[in-house]
C-alpha cells in the first residue's frame, strides 16, 4: 500500500468527522431572527458579549470547521494530482 493512498483515507475520515461536527454545530445554532428590533438600534450588553456567549463559540466553530474542512479538500487533491497510480 502507497503512502500516499494512507494518507488519502486518512483525510477522508477526517472529512466525514468534520462534516459530521459542521452539521451538529448548524444544528444548535439559534436562528437569526430580525424582526422589529432591527429598526431599534439599542445595545444591550448581550449585544456587547455576543462574541463571549453560546451562540459567539457556535459561530466561531463553524466558521473554523469549514476552513479546515476546505483546506483538508485542497491537500486530499493535491495529493491525488501528485500521485500518479491513481485512487
Amino acid at each position: 500500500m502507497n503512502v500516499y493512498n494512507i494518507i488519502r483515507t486518512v483525510i477522508l475520515i477526517a472529512e466525514a468527522v468534520l462534516a459530521v461536527a459542521l452539521i451538529v454545530t448548524i444544528f444548535f445554532q439559534p436562528a437569526n431572527t430580525t424582526g422589529i428590533s432591527a429598526i431599534d438600534n439599542t445595545e444591550t450588553y448581550y449585544t456587547k458579549n455576543k462574541k463571549k456567549s453560546t451562540e459567539g463559540i457556535m459561530k466561531m466553530a463553524t466558521i473554523i470547521i469549514s476552513i479546515t474542512m476546505a483546506v483538508l479538500a485542497v491537500v486530499f487533491f493535491v495529493l491525488l494530482a501528485i500521485d500518479k497510480s491513481g485512487v
